[in-house]
């Protein structure tokens, strides 16, 4: 769809949006009033969402997963398939390490080209909703690779907004997401500065509504947003 530029605020950052899982791997697996939920397709709304604020403001955005089929849907119920492809229009492979591999080598090679074309400042973002225990609630989780200076202070700046809004929208429920180093494929692989994000428990069902509703999905773009836009290098 086509994004109004609102400012150049973001002008000379890219920033490297992959969504959890997509093709062949629809993630976590949750249910909601009979219908299943997809991890991926979930994720992947919210990254589209969080894509479109970046490109509002002037960064420029690559999609490693994404789907010729989907755009930004107003439902709750997003429906599973397996149409996503890789950047570049590629098939996702079956086998697990296999698309990891892979993601990880598109991501740097795009951060390879924007260095030699002058970008300075670069951010990669992987989205994700967690599958535990169906009583246990949590609130949106950041992690960064344990050697990561950089990719930590990204994932300390978005706890911190997380922190804010929450006082402000739900004063009675403290925030208890946490910030912490994991030696995750995708944060040890990739070049860029890295953060991976947990959005909610998928078979918790209090928490599923933080992805069911789209103007929660939309809330969580927003704010993360502003603590990848606040970030200063």
């Amino acid at each position: 769809a086509e994004v109004v530029l609102k400012s150049n605020m973001l002008k000379g950052k890219a920033f490297y949006l992959k969504s959890g899982h997509g093709g062949p791997d629809p993630g976590a697996i949750g249910n909601y009033n009979g219908h299943r939920v997809c991890e991926d397709e979930y994720a992947y709304d919210v990254t589209l969402r969080l894509a479109r604020r970046l490109m509002e403001h002037g960064a420029s955005v690559f999609l490693i997963v994404q789907d010729p089929y989907d755009g930004i849907r107003d439902d709750r119920i997003l429906l599973c398939d397996n149409n996503e492809r890789h950047y570049g229009n590629r098939r996702i492979p079956a086998n697990q390490l296999a698309r990891l591999r892979e993601r990880s080598q598109i991501i740097n090679q795009l951060y390879r080209q924007n260095r030699a074309n002058g970008y300075s400042d670069h951010v990669m973002v992987s989205v994700h909703i967690d599958s535990r225990p169906e009583n246990q609630r949590q609130d949106v989780f950041f992690y960064h690779y344990n050697n990561s200076r950089r990719g930590r202070q990204i994932a300390q700046n978005l706890q911190n907004v997380f922190r804010e809004k929450y006082s402000q929208h739900r004063p009675s429920r403290p925030y208890r997401g946490t910030v912490s180093g994991r030696n995750l494929f995708v944060l040890r692989t990739t070049h860029p500065p890295a953060v991976l994000i947990e959005l909610a428990n998928i078979r918790n069902s209090s928490d599923l509504m933080r992805v069911i509703l789209p103007s929660n999905r939309q809330a969580l773009a927003d704010w993360m947003f502003e603590g990848l836009a606040g970030f200063s290098p």
